[in-house]
């Protein structure tokens, strides 16, 4: 895993909060472009809405590996390292 100064790790953590405020247990967290996932999402025929969140992509997968480690969601199998957002699914 890549090392973070202060600055990179408290931009993390903002982004951790926020994504913190809407998962739910059981929920599919993932790093993909918003244009690509939602034609991925309707070519599979996933009924559930999927909520973006911005990052740097060097911060993505940090960020995806903390919460399938750390708060148990499940790695999406849309998920693609080093993107610009953060998708979750639930």
């Amino acid at each position: 895993m890549a090392k973070f100064n202060t600055k990179q790790t408290d931009e993390i953590n903002k982004i951790i909060e926020e994504i913190n405020k809407v998962a739910k247990p059981g929920a599919e967290i993932g790093a993909r472009n918003k244009v690509t996932l939602n034609g991925l999402l309707k070519v599979n025929k996933v009924t559930k809405k999927a909520k973006f969140f911005n990052c740097q992509r060097e911060y993505s997968d940090a960020i995806v590996t903390f919460f399938t480690k750390e708060k148990g969601l499940v790695r999406s199998k849309f998920h693609m390292s080093a993107q610009e957002t953060i998708f979750l699914i639930s």
